[in-house]
């Protein structure tokens, strides 16, 4: 009886208990300093586990720029980056942890052994900056800026790539929004295996892909400017991806889907090059030149069983590319349909055709309406 005249009295005085707000740890109260020199990883991660273990709530980031390692998120913590805040990553490609799954997602590895394998046992592969291992309810908000720096690996992919700067994998519920990524040293964002997330707002720069989801249902990417040296969306075997009103800018491919997926729309887009950032693997003549706006070749980059079905592009700008949309379908995958309606592609350096096919085998059904190309 005592405890709820207590709660009466504090609603009546207009005051919130603990259970009406949530939780706030700001990373400075746990020693980090913004001086950009200071190491700072003991002391975030002591906040994001400060604000797991009282339910969840925000990890505050405030202006400075704070120099980590390899950090790990937790359940319903939010990582929440203020203007001017930048996590920046250290120079050193072995301070970074490998990402090891809970559970067998060999079904996502590409590319053999050539020199872009990309196998979830390869512990070099697998390293990142920030880490979210099976969690539910996390997210990455803000701002502010996280800096990859473009950390070289002699031993990575192709010999040059390093740590992914942000990588989930077996998650649920998970949000990024506002925060800006750059310099990513592979991926800005690689997801494995995501239930219901959202990515709105970003902002991502040079390194390699953008937003790169191996196994996604039920995912939004919106309202996001992607200028990247790779591909800004890639990925495969998604189910119910909708990417919309993001402008696309890459030196490689705007979206590239290698793995069947079912249930994709993209509208409201541009996509458009040449790239404000070059392609980080051509070498040093650093081509900036845009290959195509959709890129569709389930099995492209190794073995991907399973059906491409329910494409659909719409109300779509196309602008100096090679070809607005590409499709290749191999090594035991399959494709249905693919809806192609009211875009507009100009600047063209290729055949003015809607799509360019690469092999013989591809989408069994392509419908095109209201398209409208030109050089």
């Amino acid at each position: 009886m005592k405890k709820t005249w207590i709660l009466v009295l504090l609603a009546l005085a207009g005051c919130k208990t603990a259970t009406e707000e949530p939780h706030t740890f700001d990373i400075t109260a746990f020693g980090a300093a913004g001086d950009g020199t200071t190491e700072c990883t003991e002391a975030v991660q002591a906040a994001i586990d400060s604000c797991s273990r009282s339910g969840g709530g925000t990890v505050r980031i405030p202006e400075g720029t704070f120099l980590c390692r390899s950090l790990f998120l937790k359940d319903r913590v939010d990582l929440h980056l203020e203007k001017g805040a930048v996590l920046l990553g250290v120079d050193d490609p072995e301070a970074y942890a490998s990402f090891i799954p809970q559970h067998d997602l060999s079904r996502y590895d590409s590319g053999g052994n050539s020199a872009n394998a990309n196998n979830t046992g390869d512990r070099r592969w697998m390293k990142a900056f920030i880490h979210g291992n099976g969690i539910e309810g996390a997210s990455i908000t803000g701002e502010g800026l996280i800096d990859g720096r473009h950390v070289f690996d002699s031993l990575g992919e192709e010999g040059m790539r390093g740590p992914h700067t942000i990588i989930v994998g077996e998650v649920k519920d998970f949000r990024m929004e506002g925060v800006s990524v750059t310099r990513a040293a592979n991926y800005a964002f690689l997801g494995y295996a995501m239930e219901n997330a959202v990515f709105r707002g970003l902002h991502i720069t040079e390194g390699w892909d953008g937003i790169h989801i191996r196994g996604g249902k039920h995912v939004e990417i919106a309202d996001c400017l992607f200028e990247t040296g790779d591909d800004c969306i890639a990925g495969g075997y998604w189910e119910d991806l909708c990417i919309h009103d993001c402008e696309i800018n890459s030196s490689c491919n705007g979206v590239r889907m290698i793995m069947p997926s079912d249930g994709v729309e993209m509208r409201d887009c541009h996509i458009y090059g040449p790239g404000a950032y070059p392609h980080r693997t051509s070498g040093e003549a650093r081509r900036n030149n845009t290959l195509f706006g959709v890129c569709l070749e389930p099995g492209a980059w190794g073995a991907a069983p399973g059906t491409a079905r329910n494409i659909r592009l719409h109300d779509l700008l196309f602008e100096n590319l090679s070809a607005p949309v590409s499709t290749s379908v191999r090594e035991g995958s399959a494709a249905d349909d693919l809806t192609l309606e009211r875009i507009t592609a100009t600047g063209m350096k290729g055949n003015l055709t809607p799509v360019v096919s690469w092999n013989d085998q591809g989408f069994t059904t392509i419908t095109v309406r209201d398209f409208t190309l030109s050089r």
